[in-house]
């Protein structure tokens, strides 16, 4: 089910691969994607998102909106109400939204993040904002080619995935996560990432679209998969994706039957 999603042997390489181009029509938005991130803005505010002074000279949301198909291209009617800043754009798109700027991070709404703080990353580089990953020599070394690629015209996707004690769709580092004793209690959270070029060699959007499933029902197809790709991560992976209690899980479960 998940086999385009879990490389096995497991490792950090940023793995892109070419795409359309995404757009939206804002019309179409799963309401309870929307509600939800509304109660995430509500919650925790600027810690989802940020948009600099750089950004609003810049005009970068309503660039980004029109390159994403939002505004009517006759026209340029808008599809909907306002899109004054990032917090409109995030809230009108199921998709998380990261807009980098001359290869650094200027604006941004990501209300269901993977452990990690909008908040925080202001005016960050690529490499800045990997740097933090365990053993990210591969993903360092890669920032800048990946910065020309998302810049190049040409739009890229890759699936990234992890499990969490938390069942909803944000894994902000502000959410206590609960302790588990059972694979049952889990959530498996799948990450589409596309990358769209907003203005060539100069501004890119990051899109970020999750989807969560309880992690029971996944290994029902999956956990030989997903037990293999776990066991080929090195000791400092295991501990930044918090697997290393769902690795003694799938161990005792397998010793149980």
């Amino acid at each position: 089910m998940f086999e385009h999603v879990i490389r096995n042997p497991f490792d950090m390489k940023p793995v892109f691969n070419i795409c359309e181009n995404p757009k939206f029509n804002a019309n179409e938005t799963d309401l309870e994607i929307q509600n939800q991130k509304l109660i995430e803005l509500n919650n925790l505010g600027d810690n989802i998102w940020f948009e600099t002074e750089v950004a609003q000279k810049e005009n970068l949301v309503e660039k980004t909106a029109a390159s994403l198909g939002l505004f009517n291209q006759h026209d340029d009617y808008q599809l909907f109400t306002e899109c004054d800043d990032v917090k409109q754009l995030g809230m009108v798109i199921e998709d998380d939204v990261v807009i980098m700027h001359n290869g650094k991070l200027e604006a941004c709404f990501v209300a269901f993040p993977s452990s990690w703080n909008a908040g925080e990353k202001v005016g960050k580089s690529l490499e800045e904002l990997h740097e933090p990953i365990a053993d990210n020599e591969a993903l360092l070394r890669a920032s800048n080619g990946i910065m020309r690629a998302m810049t190049s015209g040409q739009s890229y996707h890759r699936y990234t995935w992890g499990i969490s004690s938390l069942n909803g769709y944000s894994n902000h580092p502000l959410y206590e996560k609960p302790d588990f004793d059972s694979l049952d209690d889990l959530t498996f959270r799948v990450e589409h990432e596309r990358t769209a070029t907003v203005v060539k060699d100069t501004t890119a959007v990051f899109l970020i679209h999750v989807d969560t499933y309880p992690l029971k029902e996944v290994l029902r197809t999956d956990f030989g998969l997903i037990k293999e790709s776990i066991d080929s991560m090195s000791e400092s992976v295991l501990e930044y994706k918090n697997l290393v209690k769902v690795k003694e899980l799938m161990n005792e479960y397998l010793l149980s039957t």
